[in-house]
């Protein structure tokens, strides 16, 4: 009896040893197939909080990004091309602030120099005239004979001015019959005479073919009433009409605006 219980204690020490070394061999097994699954996790890992779907939108963003870079070059070329364009206004206003507007009537031809308007009739008077403050209206013209119609009498022609801010009946009050610096033609129409800077006396002599006279003038008082500006009458809608007044080709006339010409 003592034996058999041996054998049996020997079998079951057998039994448990068998159990204890399977049980170490499948937990060998365990730990190596989990160092596998950490080894594939390292090479694809990713940030904290990042998934796969958001480093694809991140890939989009930086996309987006060299875009516009693009589209802030494009605005840098346009915004060139606009400062060439205002240089290039810049050189035109420049040029037509001396138009030189000229027109020809009856074999003569009238350019004028300069269109300025003083605020005193100080260019008009001698050393011993009153200056009088107003508003006025200087046009400096040169004159050529064009050869088409022979000599030219300066008498024959009438200069005048046309603008819708001129009272022409309110001329007579202050100048009475003398028109040399404004009298009544029409409405908003004034006639001055043709004077010459070198004495300030009336233009009435006769210009050969090929001669070309300068240093004349025509001033008008474009407020005879007060000395305050005629707002209504401006460069832009204002122009000397040069008018054939008597001998061939009486009737006719030009109109050279002054529109351009600087105050």
């Amino acid at each position: 009896m003592t034996g058999r219980r041996f054998r049996r204690i020997g079998l079951v020490a057998c039994i448990l040893v068998l159990l204890a070394v399977s049980t170490v061999g499948l937990a060998s097994c365990g730990s190596s197939s989990t160092a596998k699954k950490s080894t594939g996790n390292t090479t694809s890992k990713l940030p904290p909080g990042v998934t796969t779907s958001s480093e694809g939108v991140a890939s989009t963003a930086t996309s987006s990004s060299t875009t516009t870079s693009g589209s802030s070059a494009t605005t840098s070329s346009s915004s060139t091309a606009a400062t060439d364009t205002t240089g290039s206004s810049a050189t035109t206003s420049t040029t037509s602030n001396t138009p030189s507007a000229t027109a020809d009537l009856a074999g003569t031809r009238y350019t004028i120099v300069h269109a300025t308007r003083p605020d005193t009739n100080k260019s008009v008077i001698s050393s011993s005239g009153r200056e009088v403050p107003g508003d006025y209206l200087e046009v400096e013209l040169t004159i050529f004979n064009t050869g088409a119609a022979g000599l030219v009498d300066l008498s024959q022609y009438s200069f005048r001015l046309l603008s819708p801010g001129i009272a022409a009946d309110t001329y007579a009050d202050y100048y009475g019959t003398t028109g040399t610096y404004g009298a009544y033609v029409a409405e908003h129409e004034i006639s001055a005479s043709l004077l010459s800077y070198s004495d300030l006396q009336p233009v009435a002599y006769k210009v050969k073919v090929g001669e070309n006279v300068t240093k004349v003038f025509v001033f008008f008082d474009l407020n005879p009433l007060t000395n305050a500006k005629n707002a209504g009458v401006t460069k832009d809608n204002t122009s000397l009409i040069i008018y054939k007044s008597s001998g061939t080709d009486s009737g006719t006339q030009v109109s050279i605006p002054l529109a351009g010409y600087p105050d």
